[in-house]
């Protein structure tokens, strides 16, 4: 019985399309084809399998050669080794114990090369100051210069070509300048904010020559510049302060200036004041109530005294006090001349020669405040410079020992 007939029973059955039934229902075998030679796959190790996989396999293997190549075509990609992967944390922190050593050797070399590498000791010299001291030696102090001479160029011409008939001028610096704006002094003298109840100014003449500059203190103090009477002075040769000349002048107005006081005292001595100052504040340079003036002679200063308690004009209510100068005046406490502060004031710890506490004496007297405060100091000689009399290497500073620590550690052994 075919197998359409099984299909659809009774029914009738073309014989064409039972013969085709027929034939397509028998085995169809797949025709041997020809095996190429190809380099055979390399395997990996795979894991090793365990009992439960072992057992479900068949235990019968494939014998001939198309069972092999159907293993061959079946046969899974090899698998990925992750046991590599599961250890990558402690790889990492391994190998960043390994920086963190190299580092620390190349540290502790480091540290090696700067202790084994010996200080060498450099030159070193005591400022003295010879440069400043020099330059002083050509410099006249000028007070009272009238105001002007900061804010026009021609009374500055003016002032400088007043001292080059003296001797050639190398430089003119204007000080205690008193500002009228809260601003720094370098933008208020651009501006040229100046306080409008100070009309007078310091200056520093510095000469190319020595002589002119003792020349300028005898032929110019007390000359008339611009309605204002100059104070000219030496800086390293200063005219004696002769105390039985001088007169102390209390209870001025804050804003007095130096050329009232000049102007007042020359009426009623026939114009023998030879100087005038107006002690100020060192940073409003507003006075403090207080002055001395010199004479030439001092029957200048029986006439002034006479003056005691009497205003300066009729506008006036302030009346003068006015006494001889005092040599035994004893400075304040603040002061830095008073004898208890000179006794804790710093000496240089420098073995010097004769010569050098001579010129470190001198520039003592001599230097302002900012050079008095580096004087005597040490500082090395830089690379370049020759070296000169008196340089020597810098000495290490040994350790101060104190009494006390030597009974500490006989105490503690």
């Amino acid at each position: 019985m075919s197998s359409f007939s099984g299909l659809f029973g009774d029914a009738p059955v073309d014989s064409d399309l039972s013969k085709l039934f027929s034939d397509t229902a028998a085995k169809v075998e797949r025709p041997a084809r020809a095996r190429t030679d190809a380099e055979p796959r390399k395997r990996t190790k795979s894991a090793p399998k365990t009992p439960s996989e072992s057992s479900d396999e068949p235990a019968n293997e494939p014998t001939s050669g198309e069972s092999q190549d159907s293993a061959s075509d079946s046969e899974p990609a090899p698998r990925r080794n992750h046991d590599d992967d599961d250890d990558i944390e402690g790889k990492y922190f391994q190998a960043l114990n390994k920086d963190k050593h190299s580092t620390h050797g190349d540290e502790q070399n480091d540290q090696d090369l700067h202790t084994r590498t010996p200080k060498v000791a450099t030159a070193t010299k005591v400022d003295l100051k010879e440069d400043e001291l020099d330059k002083a030696e050509r410099t006249v102090f000028v007070g009272n210069v009238p105001a002007g001479v900061v804010t026009s160029k021609t009374t500055q011409k003016q002032f400088k070509k007043l001292f080059s008939e003296v001797g050639p001028v190398e430089s003119v610096r204007f000080r205690s300048i008193a500002f009228g704006e809260a601003l720094p002094r370098k933008a208020a003298f651009a501006q040229k904010k100046l306080h409008g109840a100070r009309d007078s100014v310091n200056a520093y003449v510095v000469f190319k020559e020595k002589a002119p500059s003792r020349q300028a203190v005898s032929r110019l103090n007390a000359r008339e510049f611009d309605h204002h009477h100059l104070r000219v002075d030496h800086v390293a040769h200063p005219v004696a302060k002769d105390n039985k000349r001088t007169i102390f002048v209390g209870n001025l107005d804050f804003e007095a200036s130096e050329e009232e006081l000049w102007r007042y005292f020359n009426s009623h001595t026939d114009n023998d004041v030879e100087s005038v100052r107006v002690v100020r504040d060192s940073k409003t340079n507003l006075g403090k109530g207080f002055a001395l003036v010199q004479f030439r002679d001092s029957l200048s200063v029986n006439k002034c005294i006479l003056l005691n308690d009497k205003p300066m004009s009729k506008d006036s209510k302030r009346k003068l006090r006015i006494s001889r100068a005092n040599a035994r005046a004893k400075p304040s406490v603040l002061s830095p001349n008073h004898i208890d502060n000179v006794k804790k004031a710093r000496t240089p710890k420098q073995q010097l020669s004769e010569a050098q506490k001579s010129k470190l004496g001198r520039a003592n007297a001599v230097l302002g405040r900012a050079d008095r405060a580096t004087i005597g100091k040490v500082k090395p000689i830089i690379e370049g410079q020759r070296a000169r009399k008196g340089d020597r290497p810098g000495k290490k500073k040994k350790p101060r020992i104190r009494e006390r620590t030597q009974k500490y550690k006989e105490n503690s052994k």
